[in-house]
């Protein structure tokens, strides 16, 4: 909003000399719109939003004080003034004024600097009313943005405790399924298929108590110096246990040393990991599949990106892609195929942003996706 911004003032007058005079000592000041009729008034009205409203009570046809009152009907006329101008000056007059909307009150005859200086305080006063209601959007709506902020950390906080309780009780019939994976080797130590059905097993049973790891550590919050070079060759290391990724995908990675960084490990696991997932996922119907994974080094940040040669996204998708439960994967598939529930990269962008960090995103669909993350290094 401009502070210093010159007032609009619309005077409301069915005398010729009235209005001129009116018009002429405030005209150096303010902006002046006239209307010789109270119905006139109404259609500049519709196109012309005054400050202050000068208005002659007494008119033929409708009346001041009908002005008045329809002008107060309309919500964004609320903080506009209005003066009422009349050689009546009765006390009953001036309560019917007051009743119908109106600010204040000055008598005919009057003097060219009483006039100018009721106008000025009235529009400063107009000024402060309307900076207030510019701040009092603004506080609305950054309160409505932090309230949705919480909501959908509550979700998230939520989903994640009902996560690791469903991983946990998968343990006994995983321990049921090892054991008798172990019985059957040792009856039929050369079959090929028990060897296989126990491997998986093994793996699934360190899968578990990976993410049961990594919610103590979120809950325990404990600070490391962690290598993410190292922590980007696991996470793809453990993504061969997708057969797509073990024999589909082609990795190029390209990590040039970088500093150690402070933080929560199983952070940087579940948003690295998550980034590099669903660049796995966009290439599942992609002639041509390639990740990228690449990490760099400047002098006051650590940049990781992570690229494929998926499908894609349109600018329109883009802009839902870090909303909570937004995914363009269906919650379930058949034959392994990509699904998704919608909260990784939400998940990922809260992780990153709590570290001051930030995601860039550059899609051309058809040709694939680019995840920047951008890390900033302590300069303490």
């Amino acid at each position: 909003m401009e502070i210093n911004r010159k007032g609009k003032v619309l005077i409301i007058d069915d005398a010729p000399s009235v209005a001129k005079f009116t018009s002429d000592a405030l005209k150096k000041e303010y902006q002046i719109q006239v209307a010789t009729s109270g119905e006139e008034a109404l259609e500049i009205l519709q196109t012309y939003c005054p400050d202050i409203v000068l208005l002659d009570i007494v008119m033929p046809g409708m009346s001041g004080i009908d002005v008045c009152k329809k002008i107060r009907t309309n919500p964004n006329f609320t903080f506009m003034k209005i003066i009422m101008v009349s050689s009546k000056t009765q006390i009953e007059e001036r309560i019917k004024g007051y009743e119908a909307g109106a600010d204040d009150y000055i008598g005919k005859p009057f003097k060219k600097m009483e006039m100018l200086a009721k106008v000025r305080v009235f529009f400063r006063l107009k000024l402060a009313e309307d900076q207030l209601h510019e701040m009092n959007e603004k506080l609305n709506e950054q309160v409505r943005i932090r309230t949705d902020q919480l909501i959908d950390s509550v979700k998230m906080a939520a989903i994640g405790k009902s996560t690791a309780g469903i991983v946990h009780n998968l343990n006994n019939p995983l321990q049921a399924i090892l054991g008798y994976s172990e019985l059957l080797e040792l009856k039929f130590p050369d079959n090929a298929h028990i060897q296989k059905l126990k491997s998986s097993a093994m793996l699934m049973k360190e899968m578990i108590a990976t993410i049961l790891t990594t919610s103590r550590e979120e809950n325990s919050i404990k600070v490391d110096n962690i290598d993410l070079n190292v922590l980007l060759m696991n996470q793809m290391e453990m993504m061969k246990a997708n057969n797509f990724f073990k024999h589909q995908i082609r990795t190029k990675v390209d990590l040039q040393p970088i500093p150690l960084y402070k933080g929560i490990s199983a952070h940087f696991s579940q948003s690295l990991g998550n980034l590099i997932k669903n660049a796995v996922d966009a290439m599942y119907k992609t002639d041509k599949k390639i990740l990228s994974v690449q990490t760099r080094a400047g002098e006051q940040n650590i940049q990781i990106t992570i690229s494929d040669t998926g499908c894609g996204m349109a600018p329109e998708t883009i802009q839902k892609i870090f909303d909570p439960f937004f995914t363009t994967k269906p919650l379930s598939a058949p034959n392994n195929e990509p699904s998704g529930t919608g909260i990784g990269l939400a998940s990922t962008q809260e992780m990153i942003e709590s570290y001051g960090g930030k995601i860039e995103v550059a899609s051309q669909p058809g040709v694939g996706s680019s995840f920047k993350v951008t890390l900033p290094l302590s300069t303490t």
